[in-house]
């Protein structure tokens, strides 16, 4: 190899090395203990969704978040889910009929003392039409979260609520449409990114995406185009001693058929070839579990309508993994679905999503699924 190749070939070894330094918050240049008060207790997701059991629906309300405001002692009991869905007055009982929502929860119970440091928080974001996704800048004091002093951090998706339900700015907002009643879709996502570590200061960006799309109703398709909407964002910011963090992305489109008008069956996930995910991570490290970055899901991108939603579930498993090699594999699954009754949109479901794989030389990582049908409206569910 040329001397000039041989640098090439170095400089783009380390803006490589560098931006997985940036994406993860690794600062190993700083050596010190890590907080003894740390909380090294947490319940990390792998996966949330809602589903309504009966038909597709609007969405007025939307939300999946584990109340982790303090250090659990007993996991995963000590951890309450809070869960929210309405969608219109089909959904309330104020239509022909009503319908009863799913919730959807995968998690690790993760219990590492002297490995791990956990801090939980929220963001909220407005998005005004005609945008559909907004984004804030969250700085978090590693002194006040008890988070000083960890090799490395990296920043994980908690949970998820979208609201309609809001006060409006628009003045072109259509009076006659209620927002409670909610909006067709055209998919939602959520994100967390660019962690920085300066100091004791974190520093990340969270992302939401709520995206509205016409249907039959006219005077809802008029208030959408002037409809200002909420998301709470929920992050776990993590602090790791003596491991190491991998980021990973996967993405695929599923496109069914087109859906009969009436009747229409619930669809398949995608194929189990298509949702594989396959990862290198470090060598040598026998504890890895796996938390969400970031999903989303844009649907019917070849038209510019959206449709009544009936299903948004991610879930996310760790199918191998060899400590020796570091080699791992994942089930990454993103479903989306608008069958009912009434189905107006053939389903075009572009998914993605960002996993951190975290890997540590001791603790304890116990995966747990939550999926429960519960009142329409607002619920507190206990785990497991």
């Amino acid at each position: 190899m040329s001397r000039s190749l041989k640098v090439t070939a170095l400089l783009a070894l380390l803006g490589l090395l560098a931006w997985i330094g940036f994406a993860l918050g690794d600062n190993d240049h700083v050596r010190s203990t890590p907080s003894v008060d740390a909380c090294s207790r947490a319940l990390v997701m792998r996966g949330l969704g809602l589903s309504w059991k009966k038909l597709n629906h609007r969405i007025s309300l939307w939300r999946v978040a584990p109340r982790q405001d303090g250090c659990p002692t007993a996991m995963p009991a000590d951890v309450p889910l809070d869960v929210a869905y309405v969608g219109g007055s089909w959904t309330t009982g104020g239509g022909v009929m009503s319908d009863r929502p799913i919730a959807h929860y995968h998690y690790h119970a993760v219990d590492a003392p002297e490995q791990l440091g956990f801090y939980a928080g929220q963001t909220t974001l407005f998005i005004d039409a005609p945008a559909d996704e907004a984004q804030t800048n969250v700085k978090v004091d590693l002194a006040a979260a008890r988070l000083t002093g960890f090799a490395r951090y990296v920043v994980l998706l908690d949970g998820l609520e979208l609201r309609t339900d809001v006060p409006q700015v628009d003045p072109a907002y259509p009076a006659k449409y209620n927002p409670a009643l909610g909006y067709t879709s055209r998919g939602i996502g959520a994100a967390v990114k660019d962690l920085e570590i300066n100091e004791n200061k974190a520093s990340f960006t969270t992302w939401a995406r709520f995206d509205h799309g016409p249907a039959d109703r006219g005077g809802m398709n008029e208030a959408m185009a002037h409809a200002r909407t909420k998301a709470i964002v929920h992050y776990l910011l993590v602090g790791i001693a003596d491991g190491k963090a991998t980021l990973a992305e996967h993405a695929y489109t599923m496109t069914y058929d087109k859906p009969r008008l009436l009747f229409q069956p619930q669809y398949d996930h995608a194929p189990p070839a298509m949702r594989r995910l396959e990862m290198q991570a470090a060598p040598g490290y026998p504890v890895a579990f796996q938390g969400l970055q970031a999903f989303d899901f844009a649907l019917f991108g070849s038209v510019e309508e959206g449709d009544y939603m009936r299903d948004f579930v991610v879930r996310t498993d760790l199918l191998s993994y060899d400590p020796a090699t570091g080699k791992t594999v994942l089930d990454v699954d993103g479903f989306a679905s608008n069958a009912s009754l009434l189905t107006y949109e053939r389903m075009e479901n572009a998914f993605s999503a960002r996993l951190a794989l975290i890997q540590l030389t001791r603790g304890s990582a116990v995966p747990g699924d939550k999926v429960v049908e519960f009142e329409t409206g607002e619920a507190i569910i206990l785990l497991p």
